[in-house]
This record gives C-alpha cells, sequence and structure tokens, in this order.
C-alpha cells in the first residue's frame, strides 16, 4: 500500500482518514458481483479505478430506470469510483493497464475464465512484474473444475446451488431470491478476501491470487440447511417465510397487516403464549420444546393465524413488544425509505451526479467511529477520469492522451 500523503497523526485524525485510503484498486469487473466488491472498499476510502471497454460496461445499460442516459443501476452501485476507458485487447491498452498495475495494491475481474489469460493481464504475469500485487477473480464456479467454463449469471448460480429450491412457498415452486443474492454474496466475499490478503501482504510483503465461486458463496450461506442434510439425511425444500429450526418463527396475517413474528427458545414462547391469550399452548406437550413444535408444526400454526387474525397489528405490537417478543413488519420500499430508524440512522445519503442531479442512495452499512465510510464521489462518466489518471499516474503528457484517444486505445469522457 502507498503511504499516504500529508500531514502528522494528530491533523490527519482529526480529518477522520478512510480506513482504506492508502489502497488503490484497478477494479475490471462488470456488472454486480464484482462492482459491489469495488464500492465495499471504495466506501471506506480506497481509490478505485474502474477500467472499463471504450463503449461501457454492460450495467451502464441494465434499466429502466434511468436518469436521463444513465441507467439508476449503474448509478446506485458504482459510487466512489474513476472511469478509465480503455482498449485491452489493443497492445497499448494493454501497455497502459500493466503500468498502472506496477503501482496498484489490487486488481479485481469477474470476466469469463480464462478471458484475462487471452488480454496478457493473469496473475501470473502480473505478478512477475509487481509481487505485491493481490489478485480476485471472481467467477460462477470458480477456476478449476468441470463447470469452471460455464457462462453465469445470479439466477443460474441460485439455481445450481441449491438457493432456490429452498425459497419459495411450501409445496410450491422454488423461486429466485428477491435480490441478487448470488452475486451479492460473491461481492462480500471478495471483499473480504482482499482485505485478508492485503493484512498478510503487511507481514510477508507479497501478494496473491483469490479465487472468488458464485456458487461457493452460495454454498457459505447455506452451510446451516447442507450441514442439516448432511446429519439428517432429510432433503429441505421451501417454507415460504417459516425456518425449519425454530417455531413459531415467520409471519403471520393480522386484521390490518402481515406481522413477522421470532420464537427463539422455549423461554420465550413461555412468555409468549400468555401474551397472546393462549396460555395452555405453553405446557402443552405437542408444544412444550422447540422440537415438539417442530414436530407439530401444522397444528401450532393453524392455532396461531387464528390468533392473530382477532387483532391488528397495531395492537399486536403494543402487547408483544414491550415484553421483548421479536416481532416486525413486513414494509414495502416506499415505506422502508420513510421508516423512522432508517431516518434516524441516516442510513439513505444524497450524492449530486453530473446528469442524474441529487441522488438518495444507501450509504455505507458499517459504522466504524474513527474511520467512517462515506460517499464522496458519484458514480463516474464513462472514461470521465482517464486523462486524469493517465497524467498523474503514468506522467502522459496531453499530447500523448490525445493521440492515444485519437487511436481509438482509450476514450476520454
Amino acid at each position: 500500500m502507498a503511504e499516504a500523503s500529508g500531514g502528522d497523526t494528530a491533523a490527519r485524525r482529526h480529518h477522520a482518514a478512510a480506513a482504506l485510503e492508502d489502497v488503490v484498486v484497478l477494479d475490471l469487473s462488470h456488472a454486480l458481483a464484482g462492482p459491489f466488491a469495488s464500492t465495499m472498499l471504495g466506501d471506506y476510502g480506497a481509490e478505485i479505478i474502474k477500467i472499463e471497454p471504450i463503449d461501457g460496461e454492460i450495467s451502464r445499460h441494465w434499466g429502466p430506470p434511468f436518469y436521463g442516459g444513465e441507467a439508476a443501476y449503474f448509478v446506485n452501485l458504482n459510487r466512489n469510483k474513476k472511469s478509465v476507458a480503455i482498449d485491452l485487447k489493443h497492445a497499448d491498452g494493454r501497455a497502459i493497464f500493466l503500468r498502472l498495475a506496477e503501482q496498484a495494491d489490487v486488481v479485481l475481474e469477474n470476466l469469463r475464465v480464462g478471458a484475462v489469460a487471452k488480454l496478457g493481464i493473469e496473475y501470473a504475469r502480473l505478478h512477475e512484474r509487481q509481487p505485491r500485487i493481490v489478485y480476485c477473480s471472481v467467477s460462477g464456479f470458480g477456476q478449476d473444475g468441470p463447470y469452471r467454463d460455464r457462462a453465469a449469471l445470479d439466477l443460474v448460480v441460485q439455481a445450481e446451488s441449491g438457493m432456490i429450491s429452498v425459497t419459495g412457498e411450501a409445496g410450491g415452486r422454488g423461486v429466485r431470491a428477491g435480490v441478487s443474492i448470488a452475486d451479492i454474496t460473491a461481492g462480500m466475499y471478495a471483499a473480504f478476501g482482499i482485505l485478508a490478503a492485503l493484512h498478510a501482504r503487511a507481514r510477508s510483503g507479497r501478494g496473491q491470487f483469490i479465487d472468488v465461486s458464485m456458487l461457493e458463496g452460495q454454498l457459505g450461506i447455506l452451510s446451516g440447511m447442507i450441514g442439516a442434510y448432511l446429519a439428517d439425511g432429510i432433503v429441505p425444500g421451501p417454507l415460504g417465510t417459516a425456518y425449519g429450526a425454530l417455531l413459531p418463527y415467520q409471519t403471520f396475517r393480522t386484521k390490518t397487516r402481515e406481522m413477522a413474528v421470532g420464537i427463539g427458545s422455549d423461554k420465550l414462547w413461555r412468555a409468549f403464549c400468555p401474551l397472546i391469550e393462549q396460555p395452555e399452548l405453553a405446557d402443552d406437550p405437542r408444544f412444550v420444546s422447540n422440537a415438539a413444535r417442530n414436530a407439530n408444526r401444522p397444528a401450532l400454526i393453524a392455532a396461531l393465524e387464528t390468533t392473530f387474525l382477532a387483532k391488528t397489528y397495531e395492537q399486536w405490537e403494543a402487547i408483544l413488544m414491550p415484553a421483548g417478543i421479536p416481532i416486525g413488519a413486513i414494509n414495502t420500499l416506499d415505506q422502508v425509505v420513510r421508516h423512522p430508524q432508517v431516518q434516524a440512522r441516516g442510513a439513505l445519503v444524497e450524492s449530486t451526479h453530473p446528469v442524474a442531479g441529487a441522488v438518495r442512495m444507501v450509504g455505507p452499512p458499517v459504522r466504524l467511529s474513527e474511520t467512517p465510510g462515506s460517499v464522496r464521489l458519484p458514480a463516474p462518466l464513462l472514461g470521465q477520469h482517464t486523462a486524469e489518471v493517465l497524467r498523474d499516474r503514468l506522467g502522459m503528457s496531453d499530447g500523448e492522451i490525445a493521440r492515444l484517444e485519437q487511436r481509438r486505445v482509450i476514450k476520454v469522457g
């Protein structure tokens, strides 16, 4: 990591230096998994240099909605990044990238397996030139194995990993999770792997290669269900909003709106039953323990469904919440952005984009007391920082940059 510039320790603390401000990332990734990882790093101060094809990365065109010609998807995902547009298939473009990599800490990519080798920018080549480089490759199924060459999008990995098989209503077809959870999980694991490798490099002085598989990311978050299957041999299926290991733990309809209720222990169950005016359930042999409740799930759920329909959500909240029973309402996203807790925490922040104008978005979710994350830069326009980065990092003259653009090696925004 490069030395941070300027100021003594006290002055830097006063200005709340970002945790990763001395980390430089060359981000070759596109779509969601890789960009999610680089956004996590960028939110906490890393300099993210987004290397794009000269016609832009694919998610610039994903929509609607659009802000003018800018996809809301791209604008929300790619904050805190600089866009450098380079044709990596051109020898001069590849040479520019290799020179930038000599000054970088991290390279992140999620191209098809083998694509970076064809371009001549794979880990082995960069490691020869820059042994300290941390190189993270995100792919659908990993860098080896019989599925390594398969094309993979989030939906495909949710299907192959078993995630779809356990998502949906009981007795129905499996469904895709409401968000691109295979992409997002891979992005989180990639960011974690990068930080772990940087920490190891601080001791060893050497970088390393990181292989992140979307498939294994899903196995990671399915580990509890996979562990249960390996223990009892029972293949789990979808349970709607319910949970196989705890009961009751699902949503119920009330007179006004649906309510999520979670009873995490037998002690809480005994406190819960009198509150819902069913004290006899606490000592009923069918329901006295979590295991018993699980064995008699249909009977218990039927009784609770009838009970909860007798009052409004607001009435149940007034009864259950003061007693420490975990409950919550099912909110739609328009309700979420106005939610009092979301507002009190300042979870939504505003950024000014050169085309979209003022854009509200979810801010960095992890709160660090001394080195907080922030949205410092809006998502870049295509090639917006090409000239700046080539001048500042490689010492190129305006004439050199103009000639490269004229030959379509680069695009200057």
